[in-house]
């Protein structure tokens, strides 16, 4: 059985462009690091109340995780795609907004809900955590949005 099957007729996709590679690598990056950062400390939730629970140097650690790992990442699939790189267009701009769009709207929801968290006096824990996890939804449901774009479902 063949694992790789022959394109469909009239699949005329050519190679990545930088832009998609790296939409991507940041698709898998995002939700690694958080769950990497959420086993970490959810843990702890049950081991003492959250406002002693240690959060915020796992947080720098998988914010930091994610920053390297999608600049290292993206110089090494660059490197290895050099010759089957396709150029950026205007298509590549457009998916950029429109994947944007999503994250920003989606961030924009949870920035409401994490100021009635601070309106509320909630232990710092929960109001960082919030800002994390949907800085994590958004950014990856940004991310899915573009990939979507970019195998078809997009019609800008």
């Amino acid at each position: 059985m063949d694992r790789h099957p022959a394109p469909e007729a009239g699949d005329d996709r050519g190679p990545m462009t930088f832009e998609e590679r790296n939409t991507w690598l940041y698709a898998i990056l995002v939700p690694v690091t958080s769950l990497a950062y959420f086993g970490v400390v959810v843990p702890r939730l049950f081991e003492r109340p959250a406002s002693e629970v240690s959060w915020a140097v796992p947080m720098l650690w998988a914010v930091g995780a994610t920053v390297v790992g999608t600049v290292v990442g993206s110089i090494v699939l660059a490197v290895a795609a050099r010759d089957a790189e396709a150029a950026s267009d205007v298509r590549d701009k457009e998916i950029e907004r429109h994947g944007d769009r999503i994250a920003q709207a989606i961030t924009a929801f949870g920035a409401a809900a994490v100021l009635a968290l601070a309106m509320l006096e909630v232990d710092h824990f929960w109001i960082g955590n919030a800002l994390f996890l949907i800085g994590a939804v958004g950014a990856t449901w940004g991310s899915v949005a573009k990939i979507r774009a970019y195998r078809g479902a997009f019609h800008g």
